[in-house]
């Protein structure tokens, strides 16, 4: 495993100590927080017996495994190697590193907790895939933790290595984006999520604030070759091009796409296929943009800026279909997700009738994911879909006609559970099931899911990453929407609702001061 994809995985770690807890509600309670977004679960508990360590261990890797969360056990080698864990965490009283790899076997990762900057010199010298700075910041969880080293010490320690750092010790909402901001990799959270009474809103929101925080930071340091006539030192933003309707909302559309472009870290550029007149009640009127002009518009954006991924939305008939599809041919991107928008969420009709199959023949073999809803799944399928074996099988039926991915949709099925599943010719990739939320702030969902996807593939994610991720960051949109209502009918999502990491920079950082104000 590189050293990113362990970073990928250790994003938001948490502890949990199931001691004293019904078992069940604790299961319940590591359920709901993976839905939230955590990505690495460990198991720690300085009191229960090792028959109780191991049975919890193999609940964990049970529950955890269809969802690709791994599982590390704190201090206890021997309750890792029992329950065939992913990774084991060590201490500084605990046995030292190099002693725990000759036991390991290949492939199980090793952590190790770093309580003094002093410790960072032997830790060189040690077979580790990640440390921990521990506490960052006071804490009430463990009794006889350290001094905490605070930001200054995790900038420190950022300096002195470059493994994989995992913050610890204090983690809370409001300080994430400046530790992130200070060179931790990770989080790691135990009151945090364990505490909360919505354990999955928890982790949503304190993985679309670590998400974010990296994102930010990946924007300032990144850094592109040399250009043929500029300096060295350019730094490079992942680029995002949405083909796509504009919606005078703001709700969905072009707009939608570009705050969640900029929100998840990314450089959004735009061709626009049609000029819409709506609000939160629906559509008035469209506007169509002729096709070659929109193939001028997608000519010059990817013929000088460029675009790591691509974002297809409304296309309103078969003729800007062709020019996509020609476009897609000329400058090989190699991520595109097309969301074939057709009905709003008002119910309005955005895409003539003729468009359908050739959008299905001449898009669905040239992107790399297509996500449809459950309304838009059926039109393109010419049937009406009402349970989730449906959707699934006109999900096989474009994936036989070229699709090479589809994302299946749950939200227009009834019940309480929403549950969305990525498909390909292998079969189902991934089932993401999270519980309904309760909102009228649903317009642009879709486009909103689509240009995030687009975003994390354009970040380096996999497939499946962006897929999980993207579902996260939504689902935080949708939760940060509750208290706010735009308009009269369906509003939209909270796109920027954890823009906590710029905040911060800009208060604690200001590039700028006022100059001195005398009166006169």
């Amino acid at each position: 495993m590189t050293a990113d994809t362990l970073r990928a995985q250790l994003a938001l770690y948490w502890v949990t100590d199931p001691a004293g807890m019904d078992e069940a509600t604790w299961l319940q309670q590591v359920q709901a927080a993976v839905r939230g977004g955590v990505s690495c679960v460990q198991l720690r508990s300085k009191t229960a017996s090792t028959r109780d360590l191991v049975r919890w261990g193999h609940a964990l890797k049970t529950l955890l495994a269809p969802h690709g969360v791994p599982l590390v056990v704190n201090d206890r080698l021997d309750v890792a190697l029992a329950v065939n864990a992913e990774g084991l965490h060590l201490g500084q009283s605990d046995l030292l590193p190099a002693d725990a790899r000759r036991l390991m076997p290949a492939g199980m990762w090793l952590g190790w907790s770093i309580e003094q900057l002093a410790q960072l010199e032997l830790a060189r010298a040690q077979p580790v895939d990640y440390l921990a700075i521990s506490p960052v910041f006071a804490t009430p969880t463990k009794g006889d933790a350290a001094e905490p080293l605070g930001l200054a010490g995790l900038r420190w320690a950022r300096q002195q290595t470059a493994l994989p750092l995992v913050a610890i010790g204090g983690m809370h909402v409001g300080c994430l984006a400046e530790v992130v901001a200070a060179g931790a990799d990770s989080v790691a959270v135990v009151r945090a999520i364990s505490d909360a009474p919505d354990p999955e809103q928890a982790a949503q929101v304190l993985r679309g604030l670590v998400d974010g925080a990296l994102a930010l930071r990946g924007t300032q340091t990144q850094a592109r070759p040399e250009p043929k006539n500029g300096p060295a030192s350019r730094l490079t933003v992942p680029r995002v091009l949405s083909i796509a309707g504009s919606d005078s909302g703001g709700g969905a559309g072009i707009q939608a796409d570009l705050k969640t472009i900029a929100a998840l870290g990314c450089f959004g550029t735009t061709a626009i296929t049609a000029v819409t007149a709506q609000n939160t009640l629906g559509v008035s009127g469209i506007h169509a943009l002729p096709a070659e002009f929109l193939a001028r518009q997608i000519d010059a954006v990817l013929g000088d800026i460029g675009a790591d991924a691509i974002k297809i939305g409304m296309l309103h008939d078969a003729a800007v279909v062709s020019v996509v599809a020609q476009a897609l041919d000329r400058h090989a991107v190699r991520h595109v997700v097309l969301d074939p928008v057709m009905v709003a969420t008002s119910g309005d009709v955005l895409m003539a009738p003729d468009t359908m199959g050739v959008l299905v023949e001449s898009l669905l073999p040239r992107v790399s994911l297509v996500t449809p809803n459950l309304d838009e799944l059926g039109l393109l399928c010419g049937q009406t879909i009402t349970t989730e074996a449906q959707a699934l099988d006109c999900a096989q039926q474009l994936l036989r006609r070229g699709a090479r991915a589809v994302l299946v949709k749950g939200g227009h099925l009834p019940g309480d559970t929403v549950v969305d599943t990525l498909v390909d010719a292998q079969g189902v990739r991934l089932r993401l099931a999270a519980p309904r939320i309760a909102t009228t702030n649903l317009h642009g969902t879709g486009c909103t899911l689509s240009s995030a996807i687009a975003s994390f593939l354009a970040r380096g994610c996999t497939l499946d990453e962006a897929v999980t991720r993207a579902h996260a960051y939504v689902r935080a949109a949708l939760h940060a929407s509750r208290q706010i209502h735009w308009g009269q009918g369906h509003g939209p999502l909270n796109h920027t609702h954890a823009p906590v990491a710029l905040i911060t920079q800009l208060v604690t950082q200001p590039t700028t001061q006022p100059e001195p104000h005398h009166a006169a």
